[in-house]
């Protein structure tokens, strides 16, 4: 299982971001993103896409990250 949740928050914590301003900057609520980083939903490549595009990198390295942090 991928551990998404914990790589959105090490990005966002090593920008020094809330969840606030992260949320506000996607388009999507809070309490929506605090599900992200608690991986209490099922990731679509649109969320993903639109994550990776906030913090200028791919896809491919959200997913890397969240299996060496979850091996």
């Amino acid at each position: 299982m991928l551990d998404i949740g914990i790589t959105l928050r090490k990005y966002r914590n090593k920008y020094g971001y809330t969840q606030q301003f992260v949320a506000d900057c996607i388009g999507i609520s809070r309490v929506s993103y605090r599900k992200w980083e608690d991986n209490n939903v099922e990731f679509t490549v649109t969320q993903l896409q639109k994550i990776a595009e906030f913090y200028n990198i791919v896809i491919d390295q959200i997913i890397k990250e969240s299996l060496i942090n979850n091996p």
